[in-house]
């Protein structure tokens, strides 16, 4: 069974709010993955980054944290967002904020470990940035964009060739009753599913 089935005319307002309490209840101390899979081609990037014109689940739901965030004020909740890029590529995690160590030569080696406080996983090293606003969150999805490892295929000669996770921490905080939340929130944009033999893509993987 599913929960709601969308057509090829089916615009990008109705597939978020599909996915709108899912992302509300990331502020409640919830964690949630929301993830787009298929074939290269399919409209896995279309459905999760969308366009300027039309925006995709990603940014709208940051929009929607941010105007939930500014609503809570009023009952006394602070909250602090964190955004991260990170793409698996070649069975390799790689920063898309920062891709570079110290000493901006290599690229980092990122690994995922059980996180130290208990929530959950993380992968130590990867850039977490500190945004309070649509435009900070636009900077880093450039950013993380720019770096990412796009190849060539016959199915899609831009297709991507690797997974792409925007990872969002909310932390909040209620000055009235002392209450806190802890939320985590990863929005995937998925490498093309087909096999590498049908997808035909130049280049190693």
């Amino acid at each position: 069974a599913y929960d709601a089935v969308f057509g090829p005319a089916s615009s990008q307002e109705e597939v978020f709010e599909e996915t709108q309490p899912l992302v509300v209840s990331v502020l409640d101390g919830f964690n949630v993955c929301i993830f787009a899979y298929g074939q290269t081609g399919s409209g896995k990037t279309h459905t999760m980054q969308g366009s300027a014109e039309r925006r995709g689940v990603n940014m709208r739901a940051l929009e929607e944290l941010f105007r939930m965030a500014e609503e809570r004020k009023e009952l006394g909740f602070t909250y602090e967002i964190q955004v991260s890029v990170l793409e698996i590529y070649n069975e390799t995690i790689r920063d898309l904020v920062e891709p570079k160590d110290e000493g901006g030569v290599e690229d980092k080696k990122l690994d995922v470990k059980l996180s130290p406080d208990g929530n959950g996983t993380c992968v130590p090293g990867l850039a977490s940035v500190s945004v309070s606003s649509m435009a900070e969150v636009e900077s880093v999805l450039k950013a993380g964009e720019r770096n990412r490892s796009v190849g060539k295929t016959n199915m899609n000669e831009h297709s991507s060739r690797s997974h792409m996770i925007l990872s969002v921490v909310t932390r909040s905080f209620n000055e009235a009753t002392g209450a806190r939340a802890f939320g985590k929130m990863h929005l995937v944009d998925l490498a093309g599913s087909e096999r590498l033999a049908k997808r035909k893509t130049a280049g190693g993987r």
